[in-house]
């Protein structure tokens, strides 16, 4: 039998004003930070200003919020919501998935670029960085609230959770440290490849889905597809996009000399109102508990690991104390 160790983080880190504040939505708002710090950092490689670079974090963080609300509804939750249609507005049940979150933050980036006349591939080469961030504490809170679990094992560092009799692959720690080792790789490409070639966005969307793709055979996914695992499908399908990316920009980069030069940076007011609504949307996120619907959450761990009473110390089929 494994040792191990018992999951009884609770999903609350406190209450402000009567509101919670939950580990899975304190770490977006640790990413949505994140993105404006390298962005501010890298404002004049980009020909960014303040003002800019608050606008490019705002359309990200809504990006984020709406793709991964959306996508985990249509994807992993529609059977639930079907018959709670009116819960979709209730952010306080959770429900950010990752691949929805990639897609919103692509498209907002493309919203930005559109409106500001910034060169898109330039903007998305240097998301990667902060992005695989944001990715890897998104997994940290993931791990906190106990909501992405991994499979049966009996490997010494197996998480015992208090609502499963077996203990688990602690598969969101894997993909967290998998997310980070990322941040390196990529801001070393940057600096081997300047941002506008598109071989870091390149990298990052190969790397990241293949090696998820790995990480995710130990995943205990909570809905299936033709018998495969839902989010699997969605890796296969980002890491060849990602491979034939990384093909077209090692063939584009023969046409740059020193890379793409960024414009200079120009002046904008900053003025009061964009501090303020990014300020709001790095609030937001701080009371979505969980990646995956609470209710559905329990349904499925009581309908396939009841944990038994063993206060008797007969017949025990829930985790070691």
């Amino acid at each position: 039998m494994s040792s191990g160790f018992t999951h009884d983080f609770d999903r609350v880190i406190a209450h402000v004003f009567g509101l919670p504040v939950c580990w899975y939505g304190a770490v977006y708002t640790v990413g949505f930070l994140g993105v404006f710090g390298w962005f501010a950092f890298r404002r004049s490689r980009l020909g960014l200003s303040m003002a800019h670079v608050l606008d490019l974090s705002i359309a990200i963080a809504l990006g984020v919020l709406i793709g991964g609300r959306a996508f985990d509804i249509l994807v992993y939750e529609l059977d639930y919501y079907r018959v709670h249609p009116l819960q979709a507005l209730n952010w306080w049940r959770g429900g950010l998935a990752t691949h929805g979150v990639l897609l919103g933050a692509v498209v907002s980036v493309q919203a930005f670029c559109r409106l500001r006349g910034k060169p898109f591939l330039q903007v998305v080469d240097e998301l990667t960085v902060p992005a695989a961030f944001l990715l890897a504490v998104g997994r940290l809170g993931n791990f906190m609230e106990g909501g992405v679990i991994g499979t049966a094992t009996q490997l010494p560092w197996a998480v015992h959770y208090p609502d499963l009799a077996e203990a688990r692959h602690p598969v969101a720690l894997y993909e967290s440290a998998k997310n980070l080792l990322l941040v390196p790789v990529l801001a070393w490409v940057l600096r081997r490849h300047p941002a506008g070639r598109g071989v870091a966005l390149a990298l990052f969307v190969f790397l990241y889905a293949m090696l998820r793709f790995w990480v995710d055979l130990l995943r205990d996914y909570e809905a299936y597809w033709l018998g495969l695992d839902t989010g699997q499908y969605f890796n296969l399908l980002m890491a060849c996009v990602g491979l034939a990316l990384l093909f077209w920009a090692v063939r584009r980069t023969r046409h740059f000399e020193n890379g793409p030069t960024a414009a200079s940076a120009v002046h904008s007011p900053l003025g009061p109102v964009r501090p303020l609504i990014f300020a709001c949307l790095c609030l937001y996120p701080l009371g979505i508990p969980t990646s995956w619907t609470q209710t559905n959450i329990e349904q499925k761990r009581q309908a396939e690991s009841p944990v038994v009473d063993v206060r008797d110390g007969a017949g025990a089929e829930g985790p070691p104390g």
